[in-house]
């Protein structure tokens, strides 16, 4: 008898729990790529719609300096509507592309150091239902004497091609 009274308890004791929420995530799915989601986002408050707060951290890829982001929300309903009121990546606020029925942010070749961690922040407000989506893209930037480099041996190749042949002329004795 004990063991059904305390399988009852426990069963409502988790009836009455808040559901478990998803949190910001960040996948690095190549070398020079990765992505990010949170689907439904975390809520702070109980009343809808609520705020939410996604903070996640992640370490540059090896060689990459720079990166480029997008992140994207699209209602289908009310319960799914997203409005982001900031998307940073290390404290550097992503442009505003579109608002309303989609969301839409994104961060052009932002300067970012090798090895080094990272961190993106999205909040706002949500209806209870929705989530959001994301990419990071990395680039290399090559080191001024990689620069220095390509143009001494493009200057070199066009000189190459610029010189005059001497012409020869034969004479048999």
């Amino acid at each position: 008898m004990k063991k059904y009274l305390l399988a009852a308890t426990g069963a409502m004791a988790l009836s009455f729990s808040a559901n478990a929420n998803a949190a910001l995530v960040i996948t690095m799915t190549g070398p020079t790529s990765g992505t990010f989601a949170s689907s439904p986002v975390p809520c702070l408050t109980s009343t809808l719609p609520c705020t939410f707060s996604d903070v996640a951290n992640f370490v540059t890829p090896v060689g990459m300096k720079l990166v480029s982001a997008s992140i994207t929300s699209t209602r289908t309903s009310q319960s799914t509507d997203i409005n982001f009121s900031s998307v940073k990546l290390n404290g550097i606020n992503f442009v505003i592309g579109a608002t309303g029925v989609t969301e839409f942010r994104f961060l052009n070749n932002l300067p970012i150091v090798a090895n080094g961690i990272n961190t993106l922040a999205v909040s706002g407000q949500s209806w209870g239902q929705g989530g959001y989506s994301g990419v990071l893209s990395f680039a290399a930037v090559p080191e001024p004497s990689t620069w220095l480099m390509m143009i001494l041996g493009v200057g070199i190749a066009g000189a190459a091609l610029r010189r005059r042949r001497q012409i020869v002329k034969v004479s048999y004795a």
